[in-house]
């Protein structure tokens, strides 16, 4: 009987085990972390942006998967907390091993995280607006487009379309994406021949917006353009008419007011608001209405703009995995992102491009009409 010398059989075991661990890891699913305002300041949008990603993983893990492996979503809640969210981005890289990471919700989230990610070569897609967040490195990836992009349409639409010409400006001066907004628009809006008669800075915790008001009121402006979070947006306009700013002063604003809460806390008062967005529901397109009715099934109510960016966002990162190939590391998970072109997402124009790091996919202007928000005229 023939025998294999001890240092073969040993050789040929180590290479069998090679290839059975090459195989289990191959094999293994794909751990991607989410990390979203689930709860806090930021829950309007990030709560939505969790249950899309989670419906988008969903759906392509009952497809077989990215190139045939399984994702392993680990979703976390970051409370609209930078300290949390620097917590959790330490976990992601070090106790998950995440080859992505999405999220956090907002730009002030994602750039308390962007130095770990950056440090530790670990990709991330967050939600951030502004394009501050592309200088901390090229592993801060970025989905959204900035407010340089979208917020001009508001300024030219208000300029062409209405009789507004005087408009103050109230911003939140510890965001730094609502700063951009309020500084584009602000730009565009004189360089068309408006003037800005006022620049007032709230902060996040700010709530009585009376004196704000009376002030304003004093100044006899045609519109007011509010760049806040949802919420907080929603109580300056409220406010601002009980202090007396009449009927025929207009309200302008950013993304977050284009959101259901914004119409539910704010109410009449807000009737006539224009404000720009990524989506608005009842795109005739096949991808959309396949996305509205999945979302409506999974969680029992319609989509709203937040749903449909947290969904398009992880269409973009999935698209990044598959990139990626069979194997995806977090530096083939880095490359492939920069080689997406034309994902297929439900906002904007419905195709998602990036230009020198800086997303580009399309957004319209909307107007508040009895108590919802519909295409502008």
């Amino acid at each position: 009987m023939h025998r294999i010398p001890f240092t073969a059989r040993t050789a040929l075991a180590g290479a069998a085990l090679a290839a059975h661990c090459a195989t289990g890891a191959l094999a293994q699913d794909i751990p991607v972390v989410s990390i979203q305002a689930v709860t806090g300041a930021a829950a309007f949008a990030g709560n939505n942006y969790q249950r899309a990603i989670r419906l988008a993983v969903e759906q392509a893990n009952s497809q077989g998967g990215i190139n045939g492996r399984k994702i392993n979503l680990i979703e976390r809640d970051n409370a609209s907390d930078k300290g949390q969210a620097i917590n959790l981005a330490n976990q992601a890289v070090d106790r998950d091993h995440a080859v992505l990471v999405l999220g956090p919700s907002s730009t002030a989230d994602a750039m308390a995280v962007a130095p770990i990610f950056n440090d530790r070569k670990t990709p991330n897609l967050s939600f951030a607006t502004s394009d501050a967040i592309l200088k901390a490195g090229t592993w801060s990836m970025k989905f959204q487009q900035s407010p340089a992009v979208i917020t001009p349409l508001v300024a030219k639409y208000v300029l062409e379309k209405t009789p507004v010409r005087k408009v103050a400006l109230v911003y939140d001066r510890t965001n730094e994406a609502l700063i951009d907004s309020k500084n584009i628009f602000r730009d565009a809006f004189k360089a068309g021949g408006g003037t800005v008669v006022a620049e007032e800075a709230i902060v996040a915790t700010d709530a009585n917006f009376q004196p704000l008001g009376t002030k304003l009121k004093s100044m006899d402006v045609d519109a007011v353009y509010v760049s806040a979070l949802t919420e907080q947006s929603a109580n300056v306009v409220v406010q601002l008419r009980q202090a007396g700013l009449g009927e025929k002063v207009r309200f302008i604003g950013s993304l977050a007011l284009a959101s259901p809460k914004f119409i539910a806390m704010a109410g009449k008062v807000a009737e006539g608001t224009i404000a720009v967005t990524d989506h608005i529901i009842g795109v005739d397109r096949p991808v959309n209405k396949a996305f509205e009715a999945a979302w409506k099934a999974r969680w029992g109510a319609e989509p709203d703009s937040w749903a449909a960016i947290g969904y398009s966002l992880a269409q973009v990162g999935l698209a990044a995995l598959k990139e990626a190939g069979p194997a995806p590391t977090r530096e083939k998970v880095h490359e492939a992102f920069y080689r997406l072109r034309d994902v297929p997402i439900v906002g904007g124009s419905g195709a998602w491009n990036q230009t020198d790091r800086k997303p580009h996919f399309g957004a319209m202007v909307l107007v508040l009409k009895d108590g919802q928000f519909v295409v502008a005229p």
